[in-house]
């Protein structure tokens, strides 16, 4: 049986809500809807999502942060700035912190994978 583990080490379960942490790569658009391009810590893969999915420390209200997250519309957008993106998982593949888990986003409901070591769970 597929089970994901936690960056903390904690298992991670189908239908957990999930907070995957991540480096901002790149970004297109402006607002909620910006797509913005990030990577995790545990793999060179990117994946996209909506900055509306996502966490950000709140940056500069400027030219260089013009992504909205989902936390109250705080700026964000430059390379390696940090995020975490939000979702709930959906379905696991292979096992441990190197597992692939399939998250669906918190706002958009699009799906995206990322490795269970990059994230941290609800699963208590």
């Amino acid at each position: 049986m597929a089970t994901g583990i936690s960056g903390t080490g904690k298992v991670i379960n189908v239908g957990d809500q999930v907070s995957v942490f991540a480096t901002v790569v790149s970004y297109t658009g402006v607002g909620g809807t910006a797509r913005v391009t990030v990577q995790t810590p545990w793999t060179s893969a990117t994946f996209v999502a909506n900055a509306n999915d996502m966490n950000a420390v709140e940056h500069p209200n400027d030219a260089s942060h013009t992504a909205l997250s989902f936390n109250g519309g705080k700026n964000f957008g430059l390379n390696g700035n940090q995020v975490t993106v939000l979702g709930t998982v959906t379905a696991i593949s292979g096992s441990g912190v190197t597992a692939s888990l399939s998250i669906q986003l918190v706002t958009s409901l699009a799906t995206i994978v990322a490795p269970a070591g990059a994230c941290t769970s609800d699963n208590k």
